[in-house]
């Protein structure tokens, strides 16, 4: 509750008030010849209280003017209906016959016991909306730390909020320096850098802001310098809060004067640090992805390299080679030349093998709603299957469709060669991913692991690198992968959606 009127009228209005009850207490003890307990407890302690309502609004205009408003408002409340009541218990005694002597007075005590009572109810109800307001504004300028994306800038912002919207104006963040086993400053409000022309560096055990990042709690001194540990006896600051950010540093807030923070103070300084911890732990999380991103990228540079060699230097001079085969065998038909021409297939083969699985990389990008029973059947075309056959049972997963093709495409053949020309192949649906099954010989339990090794294959004509694409392109999918024994003895591919996907 508040008057709709600015500080100064609503200071005026409470003072003409407070000024207007004490006049009629004034002339209610003048009117008395003596001073006796009566007339001090009729109008002199009342003069007084209503001294001390006028008195209020000025000395709170000068310190905190918004809050007048809200204080004039249960002034006038309290006043208005105690005197209500004081007017109808009079009202009451006439009517029964009793005349009620010097009935105004009465009425004039009881409005300014109302009024006084008002004044605390309004200075607690304009504290209870001054931390009500400052948490709001604090939550709503916090969120501009959820968009820095480095711990300087959220150091900044941080001392920026303190200062502009907490008016706190010495704020100043320090973070820790593992190589120097310090505390470095890292940003300081602007009122705090025309205080101290070179921000302190606190090495260890050296100063109350290490004993806070040490011991991890958070620490208010009244006077820092009747405090122990001060890094600099001489120091302009008199009141200081520090508050420990976890392993990443402190925030200090001070004060040239000594008592200078309440608990309102203290309260917003530690939802702010709260904000400022977490904030540097996005920040720190994204300069590990940025740091990774990187190197990822410099990875896929060398890549390209090496598939540019792997497809120009090594495929030219098996091309060469073919070619050279070939006029020989239309010259001879000898089982050494037949020999050498599968072991050239061999080694395209692992050529393209080899590509595929450098070109796999950790992420997909073409991730939509696919139906599985269709890509299976799409990928089933792709392979020599003889007189293998596929059966299917759909299910819409979100998948990259070509990535998911190609992922098939290998255990379709891996079940080819192992099963033979005849082999059945299952794929289906699961409660948390979906299984490709077969009914051949299966795949020992001790060679489970290792068959996604790249180059392990217990077949001659297997280049090794048929499993290890698969894992690969389950990975990027964010999938986990297992082989385990099917329910005919065959091998049976396990695919999580919510499994642990770490190769």
């Amino acid at each position: 509750m508040r008057l709709s009127l600015s500080g100064r009228t609503s200071t005026a209005l409470v003072f003409g008030f407070g000024a207007f009850l004490s006049v009629v207490h004034a002339y209610h003890a003048l009117s008395h010849e003596t001073l006796a307990t009566g007339t001090i407890l009729g109008a002199v302690v009342p003069f007084g209280l209503a001294v001390a309502i006028a008195a209020v609004p000025i000395a709170l205009y000068r310190g905190d003017r918004d809050v007048v408003p809200v204080i004039a408002a249960w002034v006038l409340l309290g006043a208005a209906t105690l005197g209500v009541v004081s007017t109808a218990v009079v009202a009451h005694q006439f009517v029964e016959g009793v005349l009620v002597a010097e009935a105004l007075f009465v009425v004039a005590a009881a409005a300014t016991g109302g009024g006084l009572l008002g004044s605390l109810a309004g200075w607690y109800d304009a504290q209870t909306r001054r931390r009500a307001d400052l948490v709001e504004s604090l939550q709503q300028a916090t969120t501009d730390l959820s968009a820095a994306t480095t711990q300087q800038e959220v150091c900044e912002r941080a001392v920026e909020i303190a200062n502009q919207v907490l008016d706190l104006p010495v704020t100043g963040v320090w973070l820790y320096d593992d190589e120097t086993d310090a505390l470095v400053p890292a940003a300081v409000a602007n009122p705090g850098q025309e205080l101290f022309e070179n921000p302190p560096r606190y090495a260890s055990g050296e100063s109350l802001s290490w004993q806070a990042f040490e011991s991890g709690e958070m620490t208010v001194y009244d006077d820092v310098q009747s405090v122990d540990g001060v890094h600099n006896p001489d120091t302009v600051i008199r009141s200081e809060i520090v508050i420990p950010l976890g392993a990443y540093g402190v925030m200090n807030l001070g004060a040239t004067e000594p008592n200078a923070f309440d608990d309102l103070d203290v309260t917003v300084a530690k939802l702010l640090a709260t904000a400022t911890r977490a904030a540097l732990g996005r920040a720190d999380r994204e300069e590990v992805l940025r740091r990774q991103r990187r190197e990822l990228s410099r990875q896929n540079e060398r890549l390209e390299e090496f598939t540019s060699v792997v497809s120009h230097d090594l495929r030219s001079p098996l091309s060469v080679a073919k070619g050279r085969l070939d006029l020989a065998r239309e010259q001879y038909d000898d089982e050494d030349l037949q020999a050498t021409a599968d072991a050239l297939d061999r080694m395209d083969s692992l050529i393209e093998n080899l590509l595929a699985l450098a070109k796999q990389g950790r992420t997909v990008g073409d991730v939509r709603t696919v139906s599985l029973a269709d890509v299976a059947e799409t990928a089933w075309e792709n392979v020599e299957t003889a007189e293998a056959t596929l059966s299917t049972e759909d299910e819409a997963i979100d998948a990259d469709p070509g990535r998911l093709r190609q992922l098939l495409e290998n255990l379709f053949t891996n079940a080819v060669i192992h099963g033979g020309e005849t082999v059945s192949v299952r794929v289906e649906p699961t409660e948390f991913g979906f299984v490709v099954a077969d009914d051949g010989p299966g795949i020992p339990a001790s060679e489970r692991e290792r068959v996604f090794e790249v180059g392990y294959t217990d077949h001659e004509s297997g280049t090794g690198f048929g499993l290890p694409i698969v894992r690969r392109i389950a990975v990027a999918h964010g999938w986990s992968v297992a082989v385990e024994e099917s329910e005919s003895g065959g091998a049976r591919f396990e695919f999580r959606f919510d499994g642990d996907a770490a190769e």
